[in-house]
């Protein structure tokens, strides 16, 4: 163990001149660690993470620490801050999904887009005004429907029943 805390040592002293670049490595690779996770964490531990890890960057240059030693610190802040910012990022543009066990009901919305057909009908994407059985704040923003005969092009009003 030793051994490997050495060579991470001497490897942080050689690249200590082009962390600019490794920050970015650093927080792209937190950004897609998020990705990785299994299931959804909570905000606050990540953007607590990155601000310590960030504080302690600060406070280890105040203090005169070695070179080395604040980039690692600043290499683990800006990792701590990717995940974060993607954190932020995914709640900031969530919005409501139909429940995949939802029964067919009556769709109201606007034509947004006609996808190619496939072997059941033309796929149409389609910003529901009102969907029956769901609360308004439960409405997706957009939905796809696949529709059986010729689609209304984009731009007009449309109803039907989906399932």
């Amino acid at each position: 163990m030793a051994r490997l805390f050495a060579s991470l040592i001497a490897d942080a002293r050689v690249q200590a001149e082009r962390w600019p670049l490794w920050s970015s490595v650093c927080f792209g690779a937190g950004c897609g660690a998020y990705f990785t996770l299994k299931d959804e964490p909570t905000t606050w531990p990540l953007v607590l993470g990155a601000a310590v890890f960030f504080g302690a960057w600060i406070v280890g240059r105040a203090r005169g620490a070695p070179r080395w030693a604040t980039l690692i610190l600043l290499m683990l802040a800006c990792f701590a801050g990717g995940l974060a910012v993607a954190k932020l990022r995914t709640d900031a543009v969530a919005a409501p999904i139909a429940p995949a066990n939802m029964a067919p009901t009556q769709v109201e919305g606007w034509v947004i887009d006609v996808d190619s057909s496939g072997q059941n009908g033309a796929r149409v994407v389609v910003a529901p005004v009102r969907v029956r059985g769901l609360a308004p704040e439960q409405t997706p923003e957009r939905l796809r429907v696949t529709v059986k005969g010729a689609p209304r092009r984009p731009a007009r009003r449309s109803g039907c029943s989906a399932s």
